[in-house]
């Protein structure tokens, strides 16, 4: 097959785990012989063009102010009127694939003008969210622009051919939302044994090291783990890595704790130094969507500390620790309890990866995406574009 990937990783802050996934299924794809275009803003190292796989990213203009956001939004839409719908043409896909919110509804347009099938990879949507936020909150952020983006979303699902969603609840959500029958079964993100040695280089030793992943966003709820570091030894030394728009904030909040390393975003091979240099991981977030970093360290062997969330009970059941969200001295007392258990510990590591290698490998996603798409195909018979 050929399949075309929309995907506007244009912020940022959005370069997190459900855009990650999305280069990596593609990259996968295309190692099982499928010809693999992915349309995308930046390039963050995580894919490389291969004989199957062509990775072409549109010129784009940094987001950091208001100014270069106007100025880009209008490259954005030059590009998407008169660059994409080329590229697509050239490359002739069989399945044009897009992702969440803007690269779903562009997968849409393109594939009605293509008059080609498309299929969306779909995470939260508005009935989750209001659950997890309450209505008050959920209503103050899901207004005007944002509350018109979601009705435009809605619309491409429903003109979608076929919806991925990452994980049950995501599709048990979306199905509510939606009223939808093109809902496939799950198609979990994963791990490559072969791009994540399992034994390598690590970060130097700085103590008991603890580490956090994920997008400095939040709903992450990094400045409780800020806090809950104000109550540990300082042995205890947390590594935080991943960008976003609190950056400067939890620098500022962490700027007296000698023992919160603040890293920013960093390179595949360095994160993977950092998980095994780490003595365990911890989530503190009010919401996700999946959750990849304690997957990453369950493989890595690793025990997790997590907050209890219905999405991480729902994937990882006993395989991972809980504490009660937002609490602050829970959190800092599983670190402690955690740490100060080694045969606990390693338990918990040992059983974690072999339950991710399992269930958990980006090879198992690429190969049932492909079956999804065979099956519809056959089903439905193709177009010619």
């Amino acid at each position: 097959m050929k399949l075309f990937f929309i995907v506007d990783n244009n912020e940022p802050h959005a370069s997190g785990g459900g855009y990650y996934a999305i280069f990596k299924f593609a990259e996968f794809l295309a190692q099982r012989g499928h010809s693999v275009f992915i349309y995308a803003v930046h390039d963050l190292g995580w894919v490389k063009n291969t004989e199957n796989l062509n990775v072409y990213y549109r010129a784009s203009i940094s987001r950091d102010n208001r100014l270069s956001r106007k100025l880009d939004k209008l490259l954005e839409r030059a590009c998407d009127r008169f660059l994409l719908p080329r590229l697509a043409m050239q490359f002739a896909p069989d399945w044009i694939l897009g992702v969440l919110k803007e690269s779903a509804i562009k997968a849409v347009a393109l594939g009605d003008s293509c008059q080609r099938p498309v299929a969306n990879f779909i995470y939260e949507c508005p009935p989750w969210l209001r659950e997890i936020f309450g209505e008050e909150v959920y209503q103050a952020s899901n207004s005007g622009f944002t509350r018109e983006l979601w009705s435009q979303t809605k619309e491409a699902y429903l003109a979608s051919d076929m919806l991925f969603p990452n994980s049950t609840l995501s599709q048990q959500y979306n199905q509510e939302w939606l009223g939808s029958s093109n809902i496939s079964a799950p198609i979990y993100p994963g791990i490559d044994e072969t791009q994540m040695p399992f034994e390598g280089p690590q970060e130097p030793d700085t103590g008991r090291a603890v580490l956090f992943v994920g997008r400095l966003a939040p709903e992450k709820n990094i400045h409780h783990l800020i806090e809950a570091w104000r109550q540990l030894p300082k042995d205890v030394v947390l590594h935080i890595a991943g960008s976003g728009p609190l950056l400067d904030e939890l620098q500022a909040l962490a700027a007296d704790l000698p023992n919160v390393m603040i890293h920013g975003y960093v390179s595949d091979d360095r994160l993977w130094a950092l998980f095994r240099s780490a003595k365990m991981l911890v989530c503190p977030t009010q919401f996700e969507g999946f959750g990849m970093p304690p997957m990453q360290a369950l493989y890595f062997q690793k025990p997790c500390l997590v907050s209890d969330l219905p999405i991480f009970r729902s994937i990882y059941g006993d395989h991972v620790d809980y504490f009660p969200i937002g609490n602050i001295n829970a959190l800092a007392k599983g670190v402690l309890r955690i740490l100060n258990d080694s045969e606990y510990a390693q338990a918990q590591g040992e059983s974690g990866r072999k339950f991710v290698l399992e269930n958990f490998t980006w090879q198992i996603a690429a190969k049932t995406i492909e079956q999804q798409l065979e099956t519809n195909d056959a089903a439905s018979g193709s177009a010619t574009l």
